[in-house]
């Protein structure tokens, strides 16, 4: 189980950080889009522009503890690649698992992305059987959710 408290509090959850994770989920890159129409139809939760700490990260399977990072071209610059790797080792030592992938390998063969998540999932919960209590949800029409008919 996740201690949500320890994602809390002074230096843990950045504040905003919580309002960026919306902005950014009303406005995904390609590939995020992507990947997302696939990772929310698994039956362990995910959950996408999650804030842990100071980050927001783009996926995160947070039962696993593991974070999931899709990648543009930006990332292969010295310094976006040298704060990837700070970001990185902290949520590693925060005991998430980080997963990089990049945006042509989401884009050429997303499959193989999905089955790579799947046994990050699997290798992380060894014991699951059970489907997520609150799985992924689909998109709410025009952000007021779901009416009665």
């Amino acid at each position: 189980m996740v201690d949500f408290d320890r994602f809390a509090g002074p230096g843990r959850i950045k504040s905003g950080g919580a309002e960026r994770g919306r902005r950014l989920r009303a406005a995904p890159t390609h590939a995020e889009a992507k990947l997302w129409e696939r990772l929310r139809k698994l039956e362990t939760r995910i959950r996408r522009q999650a804030p842990i700490g100071a980050y927001v990260v783009d996926f995160a399977c947070l039962r696993a503890k593991l974070v999931i990072e899709v990648d543009g071209g930006v990332h292969e610059r010295t310094d976006v690649a040298l704060r990837d790797l700070e970001r990185d080792g902290w949520l590693n030592s925060q005991g998430f698992r980080v997963l990089r992938v990049p945006n042509a390998r989401v884009e050429q063969d997303l499959h193989a992305v999905v089955s790579e998540i799947e046994a990050a999932i699997r290798a992380s919960l060894p014991n699951l059987t059970q489907p997520a209590s609150t799985p992924s949800q689909p998109f709410p029409l025009e952000g007021k959710g779901f009416s009665d008919f």
